[in-house]
């Protein structure tokens, strides 16, 4: 998947778990996207600024601020920013709205975590 400009898509990926963020990198390296990485919402909030991804996958219990401050400080830069949240809970938290978020339950099923990060970006950035 590119942008608009023709470059690939990037996508950063923001969980505490190695395990998780490598079998993430992998499965979104063979799909085409360039992938940043980060282990707490310090990271996360630094790494966003200096890449300014496409996408930013976001566990929802990162060390470090809780998902909701993460996002408010993304988004206070981005507004736009497409979010994946990730969680091993039923449900996405109530306030998680918007045609730029979206959830996804751990253990992750990896066809339906690439095909919501396509439609994501599709949506938000108009990307193919």
């Amino acid at each position: 998947m590119t942008t608009p400009e023709g470059s690939p898509a990037s996508v950063l990926i923001a969980d505490d778990d190695s395990l998780v963020r490598g079998v993430l990198r992998m499965a979104l390296t063979r799909a085409g996207y360039v992938v940043f990485e980060a282990r707490d919402a310090d990271e996360v909030i630094a790494a966003a600024a200096e890449h300014t991804p496409d996408l930013v996958v976001l566990d929802i219990n990162m060390p470090g601020g809780t998902v909701h401050d993460t996002l408010g400080s993304m988004r206070e830069r981005e507004p736009d920013l497409p979010v994946l949240v990730l969680s091993g809970e039923l449900r996405p938290p109530a306030d998680l709205t918007g045609p730029a978020s979206d959830f996804a339950r751990k253990p992750i099923d990896l066809d339906d975590f690439l095909d919501r990060v396509r439609r994501l970006l599709e949506n938000s950035r108009g990307t193919a």
